[in-house]
């Protein structure tokens, strides 16, 4: 939620800022430091894109997210 929060004040400062370009590259940082990872429905770990557990559903979440939200890394890819 707090990340949709500032995602949406940069979005904003950036219609109201000619120096669009420096608030572009703000955002580009906020999102490459949120890895992106992969949970199951039933399961309780996060995955890699490429984990051979991810054979029967893959949701796409960021791996801050999935740990707040109480799941531990997978043992076999270590995301």
């Amino acid at each position: 939620m707090k990340k949709l929060l500032l995602s949406l004040i940069l979005a904003i400062g950036m219609l109201s800022t000619p120096s669009f370009s420096h608030e572009h590259h703000a955002i580009q940082n906020v999102h490459k430091k949120d890895k992106i990872v992969y949970i199951t429905r039933t399961g309780a770990k996060y995955h890699e894109s490429s984990c051979r557990y991810l054979r029967q559903s893959k949701i796409q979440t960021t791996k801050k997210e999935a740990i707040s939200n109480g799941y531990d890394a997978c043992k076999v890819c270590k995301p």
